[in-house]
C-alpha cells in the first residue's frame, strides 16, 4: 500500500473502495473525460470500483502507485495523480493526474503532482519523470510546466478520442540521483 503523503493543503493517500462514487461522479463529467486521453465516456458503471482493485497490486508489483487528493482539513475526493510505468531499474516513470471540475484552477494538481514527484525520487530513486496531455489541453500543460518539467516533443495523432485522432505533448523532467543533473 503507497503510503500517505502530505502537502501544505493537501492529503495524497491510498484509495479505498469508498471512493469509488467520487471517482465515478468527477471522472464521469464529460469535461474531465474529453481533457484526457484513457478516461471514458459516458464513465461505465463498475470502471471506479475495478480501477481501485487494481491500485494494491499494482504497487506491490512496483509499476505504480496511486494517489487519491484529498484535502488535508478533510472533505471529499478531489482527484487523483499517478506515478504509473514505474521502472525502479531504470529509475524512471511516468506522472498521470486529473481533478475533478470543481477543484480546476485551484493549484491542487501541481501541488500534488510536485509532492509525488519528490517521493518518488527520495522513496524509489526515480531521476526521470514523463507525462504527457492532449495537445488541446494547455492547462495539463502548465500544470507539467509548474512543476519544472520542460516540453520535450509533440507525438501527431498518437491519441485516438472520440473517433479522432489528437496530437499529444510530451513533457520530460530530469531529478537529482545517481549522476543524473538536476534540471533547471
Amino acid at each position: 500500500m503507497p503510503p500517505t503523503l502530505l502537502t501544505a493543503r493537501l492529503c495524497l493517500r491510498p484509495f479505498t473502495a469508498g471512493d469509488a462514487p467520487g471517482v465515478r461522479a468527477l471522472a464521469g463529467d464529460a469535461r474531465v473525460a474529453h481533457m484526457t486521453e484513457a478516461i471514458p465516456h459516458p464513465y461505465p458503471e463498475g470502471a471506479a470500483e475495478a480501477w481501485i482493485a487494481t491500485h494494491g497490486m499494482l504497487f506491490d508489483a512496483g509499476l505504480a502507485l496511486n494517489f487519491a487528493i484529498t484535502l488535508r482539513q478533510g472533505g471529499g475526493l478531489l482527484g487523483t495523480v499517478t506515478l504509473m510505468n514505474l521502472n525502479a531499474d531504470e529509475a524512471r516513470a511516468e506522472l498521470g493526474y486529473w481533478v475533478g471540475v470543481p477543484f480546476w484552477g485551484q493549484g491542487y494538481c501541481p501541488e500534488a503532482a510536485r509532492r509525488v514527484v519528490a517521493h518518488a525520487n527520495e522513496a524509489f530513486g526515480i531521476t526521470r519523470i514523463v507525462a504527457r496531455c492532449l495537445a488541446r489541453n494547455p492547462a495539463s500543460a502548465r500544470v507539467m510546466e509548474k512543476i519544472g518539467m520542460q516540453a520535450e516533443g509533440r507525438l501527431l495523432q498518437h491519441a485516438l478520442r472520440q473517433g479522432q485522432a489528437e496530437d499529444v505533448l510530451l513533457y520530460g523532467l530530469n531529478l537529482p540521483g545517481r549522476g543524473t543533473p538536476a534540471a533547471g
